[in-house]
């Protein structure tokens, strides 16, 4: 009796196990922080959602040309890898913005210059990613290219979750939930 039992318990797992494979196909546009998420033919991966600091390693590295923060505001870096999987040149969308939840939003810097930045005037090729390898970024602790932001301090402490929207085409667009 107990080997039909152990039979339909292996039966189950096996069919819990092609139930979830099937759902990973599907192409997300909106998940947390880690998913891969997905803009048009590009795919986003969020690998860490931090404040930033002028005055401490390495995020003096990350800050470099950028002037200090005034009163109530706070560099906050968004590192993230990009796969384009289409088969024509994928530019990142300079109008990428990050949202808190009474609404307030904010464009990307440019941060190119620092090396850990993620350059939005550099086209990323079918099939090749960001951070690209042997960059600053790749070769960094968080191995993602830095979207930086400056925002009001009650957006990072008291406004959240923070939300990166990011556009994907025509009036749509892709969303990620930050983790700070």
């Amino acid at each position: 009796m107990r080997l039909p039992a152990m039979a339909l318990a292996v039966l189950l797992a096996l069919a819990g196990l092609g139930l979830s494979a099937c759902g990973s196909s599907e192409k997300r546009t909106s998940g947390e922080e880690g998913e891969l998420v997905h803009a048009g033919e590009a795919v986003y991966q969020v690998q860490l959602t931090r404040l930033l600091n002028t005055h401490i390693r390495p995020d003096d590295a990350y800050l470099r040309g950028q002037v200090a923060v005034q009163g109530k505001e706070q560099y906050l870096g968004v590192f993230l890898q990009i796969k384009n999987e289409g088969n024509s040149d994928y530019l990142p969308p300079r109008d990428m913005k990050v949202i808190d939840t009474v609404g307030n939003e904010y464009l990307p810097l440019d941060a190119a210059q620092s090396g850990f930045g993620l350059d939005f005037g550099e086209a990323i090729l079918p099939g090749d990613h960001v951070p690209p390898p042997d960059s600053p970024a790749s070769q960094g602790p968080v191995d993602g290219s830095l979207v930086l932001f400056k925002v009001k301090q009650e957006s990072a402490t008291e406004n959240l979750p923070l939300e990166l929207e990011i556009p994907s085409g025509g009036n749509s667009s892709s969303t990620v939930e930050l983790d700070i």
